[in-house]
């Protein structure tokens, strides 16, 4: 039976040391028909010269630095697939977990997306003040990177928050939730996040900024709808294995 084409975005600022290992992490799956597309969001490093040894495996664009939000959406404009997935530039996508999430939207046609759970790496020398979990302990974040999405729900919901840069991925769930969209949570690692001392995320002062903006964000669009508030407290109310 053939499969939908999946097309996996990467954005890419500075990540000259990771990409390669990402990128291998992808192409590695043993989902068949698979796009590749490493965004470099003007990059000051060698990370154009990593992705460009990478073709014609992926397709590489580049544009001047405008934030990982704008990155993923050209992504998502050029992208050819039914099927969207993302990966930040530094992270590891676990084996087989594009087959499995596939599987799941085959099968629960009313699901928008599936998300996975995330594994936290520390590299060495990452400070310890930044450890908010264990690395045996995989979580349910709102990670762009440990789904898989129907490119109908960004035509549902919009494209991702360009002015945001650390707290864009929070801001677009929440529209998501808003919006209807449906989610499941399965209780399988879809990728390793590695945590490293320039993590876009290690800027928590201006980080948390972000997160009181998109919150302020959120209350005046219930404000403008004038419907019941929209529970955000949890990250879906269905995990695999639960109905």
């Amino acid at each position: 039976m053939d499969r939908d084409l999946i097309s996996a975005v990467i954005p890419v600022f500075n990540a000259e040391a990771f990409l390669a290992e990402t990128v291998a992490s992808i192409l590695d799956q043993d989902y068949r028909p698979l796009e590749v597309i490493v965004v470099d969001d003007g990059s000051s490093d060698g990370s154009l010269a990593v992705a460009e040894k990478l073709r014609p495996a992926v397709r590489v664009l580049h544009q001047a630095n405008a934030g990982p939000a704008a990155a993923r959406n050209r992504g998502i404009e050029v992208a050819q697939g039914r099927y969207l997935a993302f990966s930040d530039a530094d992270d590891l996508w676990a084996p087989g977990r594009l087959s499995r999430q596939y599987g799941v939207l085959q099968r629960e046609p009313r699901l928008d997306m599936v998300l996975g759970l995330t594994r936290m790496h520390y590299q060495p020398g990452v400070d310890h003040a930044v450890r908010f979990r264990s690395e045996e302990e995989a979580i349910a974040l709102f990670s762009f990177g440990a789904g898989l999405f129907r490119r109908e729900i960004f035509e549902r919901v919009g494209l991702l928050s360009e002015d945001l840069r650390n707290a864009e991925d929070a801001d677009w769930f929440m529209r998501a939730r808003e919006k209807g969209a449906e989610w499941l949570i399965e209780n399988s690692i879809a990728q390793t996040y590695r945590r490293h001392g320039a993590n876009m995320t290690g800027h928590l002062p201006r980080a948390k900024l972000e997160v009181f903006r998109v919150l302020a964000r959120a209350a005046a669009r219930q404000r403008e709808g004038g419907k019941d508030p929209v529970r955000y407290d949890r990250l879906s109310d269905r995990r695999e294995g639960k109905t």
